[in-house]
């Protein structure tokens, strides 16, 4: 009698990455790229790497469509290859950016898999070409009037998913421009004797900050029973459940900026950026900025805030001809 797998709580691409994982261990490297991929896309999904895990499965299923469900054996996965299925993701009018994101998924899967010996090195690194760029984002920053303007908004009269958007707006301002993710996870333990102290998803790095007075009228605003200091979410959803809101909450704080009239899409990306740009605008220097925002390097703060620095060269420029 044939036994079939048990799938409960289990996508297929997780089962599929145990199946192939299971391949691999007997037989050292795996037969083709796609089966490097379902791998890493079970292996995010079995360690409750939620974002990764979703990002990693858009990647596959494009390039899975691509090849056509057949096989990408070592030989074929080149960097010619590669140019090719950038070509092909161009013409399905993807943009530039998004085309990079697969890009790197691919590469970041191709590394992993040479690196546990899954897959084969191929002669020459097929990413040795440098790829498509990546075209930098315009950096959005609010003013600090603007900031005020919306934490002060009247929002009773409206529905209280307004008032929640904005209040999390506000929340992630006071935070060092804490992402949406880490807001919404936030648990009361991490709160301690005036001190907010939290793992970053993104890098797992821990970061500590006071909790000054603003910060702290939003957290007493949303005491409850619930474990999270922002009851968005119930310690049983799950993680489908924390992309609606998401999704709902995006919604709300781009409708609050159309309602105060505000020129640029709000998001809530934008107080991170409005954070980091007041903080370099009242002196701050760059590594404290750094190490406010968890940047792992001054680098990365520097192409943070690289388009940013221009209003710094206009106002000088505007002493210099103001004769």
């Amino acid at each position: 009698m044939m036994h079939l797998p048990d799938l409960t709580g289990m996508s297929c691409l997780a089962y599929m990455g145990q199946a192939v994982f299971a391949g691999a261990t007997r037989n050292k490297t795996l037969p083709d790229f796609i089966s490097c991929f379902a791998r890493h896309v079970g292996e995010c999904e079995r360690t409750g790497r939620n974002g990764s895990t979703a990002n990693y499965r858009m990647a596959y299923r494009m390039l899975v469509r691509y090849v056509g469900g057949g096989k990408l054996p070592p030989e074929q996965f080149t960097a010619e290859w590669l140019e090719h299925y950038e070509r092909w993701l161009l013409a399905r009018g993807l943009g530039t950016n998004s085309v990079v994101f697969h890009m790197r998924s691919l590469r970041a899967v191709y590394n992993r898999a040479v690196e546990q010996g899954l897959f084969p090195a191929a002669g020459s690194n097929p990413f040795r070409r440098r790829l498509i760029k990546q075209v930098a984002t315009r950096k959005r920053a609010l003013p600090r009037e603007t900031l005020r303007r919306i934490g002060g908004a009247d929002l009773s009269a409206l529905h209280p998913k307004y008032a929640l958007a904005r209040d999390l707006f506000m929340f992630s301002f006071y935070t060092r421009g804490m992402s949406f993710v880490d807001m919404i996870y936030l648990r009361k333990s991490d709160v301690r004797d005036g001190v907010l102290t939290y793992r970053r998803k993104k890098t797992g790095q821990t970061l500590s900050l006071r909790v000054e007075a603003p910060l702290q009228k939003i957290i007493d605003r949303y005491d409850s029973d619930s474990p999270y200091v922002l009851p968005v979410l119930t310690a049983d959803d799950s993680y489908r459940a924390y992309r609606q809101q998401q999704r709902e909450l995006n919604k709300f704080i781009r409708k609050i900026g159309e309602l105060l009239g505000i020129s640029e899409p709000l998001t809530f990306y934008v107080a991170r950026h409005s954070w980091a740009t007041l903080a370099r605008d009242c002196g701050t220097p760059l590594t404290v900025i750094s190490a406010g925002m968890g940047h792992t390097s001054e680098r990365t703060t520097r192409v943070y805030l690289a388009q940013l620095d221009r209003s710094v060269i206009d106002k000088a420029n505007r002493k210099i001809i103001n004769l």
